[in-house]
């Protein structure tokens, strides 16, 4: 009897077989990000890594293990939207509470917004003749949009009809008597 029960533990200790290993869920971030609630009850693989793997990070915070992988370019761009988010949420948070604007900017480059959208704000950012640029920061999120006002004239010039620069002039001083 005690055989029987030496075997069934050994046997339960045996990484389990690569059918009923743990696949990503799909979800949707599809083999982005994958979540174990027992980070003890890992299962070790001997198979080798894919050469096409871009990015792989294992962090674990508080209990909860967190695996990135990232295959293709697009799952690099989603990741780092995804760090630049959290950076922008942390530092939002590490603000005393009565100075939190949630609307700034990330490592002083990316625009992020996270108030409530209002009309104004949104065709401020769409529709803003006065600005030159085509790039406005966004109404509602991280990043830019597109100033639609300014389209037009950034696909029609061809940047061979910049305006000439004009010679100088010295200012001339008039000298009364």
């Amino acid at each position: 009897m005690a055989i029987k029960n030496d075997i069934g533990k050994a046997l339960t200790r045996l990484p389990a077989p690569a059918s009923r290993r743990r696949r990503s869920s799909g979800g949707l971030l599809p083999g982005l990000l994958e979540a174990s609630r027992h980070p003890r009850r890992r299962h070790f693989s001997t198979e080798p890594e894919p050469a096409d793997k871009l990015l792989s990070l294992e962090l674990e915070l508080g209990g909860l293990a967190v695996e990135f992988k990232a295959r293709r370019f697009q799952g690099v761009v989603t990741g780092l939207a995804l760090a630049t988010a959290a950076t922008a949420v942390v530092q939002e948070l590490m603000r005393p509470r009565q100075f939190r604007t949630w609307h700034g900017r990330v490592a002083g480059v990316i625009p992020y917004d996270f108030r409530k959208p209002t009309a104004r704000r949104i065709l401020r950012s769409l529709w803003a003749p006065d600005d030159p640029r085509l790039f406005t920061e966004t109404a509602f999120g991280i990043g830019w949009s597109i100033n639609l006002a300014q389209l037009p004239r950034v696909l029609l010039s061809d940047g061979r009809h910049a305006p000439e620069p004009q010679p100088y002039e010295a200012p001339r001083v008039v000298a009364r008597r």
